[in-house]
């Protein structure tokens, strides 16, 4: 059996220090390249075109969840596994949605991470426990459209977004954290019932938010 290509995308050194480690234990797996944001991880999927890409979804520069939207012209016959903490319920329709085939929390063992790229590696899907559970009850209960007013802190953000500035930009001119900004990012995708970026300002426009 070959060797399973695998790129790890998270803003955390040592995260991703920890995940190589688990990984470089198993001799079918080769980590071929760490990226520490949305942007470095498109550039090195394109180059090295990894079998498997596991990634965070806040990052700075470009999230994880329109980095896997990318990636799908990009490097549409890499398979993308979300490793985050995240447990909301859109954020785990989102990544499916972009395209990921697994989502797992970052607490994951050693054996079970194993399996679930050797699953997702050989065409299945994967979710840590708690998230088949939640997509069980999204499936029976769907969920009725949000139309909660953003907030004005959203409103700016979103307004700076739609004048091209990036994360970081928009960061520094509110006087904000980067993970503040995505945070507003993904609060304004799960109000406005989109899945990236590019629909959360065609909805504003639609909605004439943003004018």
């Amino acid at each position: 059996m070959g060797t399973i290509r695998i790129l790890l995308a998270d803003d955390h050194p040592l995260i991703r220090a920890g995940f190589k480690s688990m990984l470089g234990k198993n001799e079918r797996f080769e980590i071929i390249g760490e990226a520490e944001n949305g942007k470095e991880l498109l550039s090195l999927a394109e180059s090295m075109r990894p079998d498997i890409i596991l990634v965070d979804i806040s990052m700075p520069i470009m999230n994880g969840l329109d980095a896997i939207i990318q990636l799908n012209n990009i490097h549409p016959s890499g398979k993308v596994i979300v490793l985050s903490m995240h447990e909301e319920r859109e954020y785990i329709l989102n990544a499916l949605k972009n395209g990921a085939s697994g989502y797992l929390l970052k607490n994951i063992e050693r054996f079970d991470l194993e399996r679930a790229i050797m699953t997702v590696f050989e065409g299945g899907k994967c979710f840590s426990p708690i998230i088949t559970n939640i997509l069980a009850e999204a499936a029976s209960k769907p969920e009725a459209p949000d139309v909660s007013e953003l907030t004005p802190r959203e409103r700016e953000v979103l307004e700076l977004v739609y004048k091209g500035n990036g994360t970081k930009q928009i960061a520094d001119m509110l006087g904000i954290s980067i993970r503040t900004v995505e945070s507003h990012r993904i609060n304004m995708l799960k109000k406005m019932k989109v899945n990236n970026t590019a629909g959360l300002i065609k909805k504003a426009i639609e909605l004439k938010i943003l004018a």
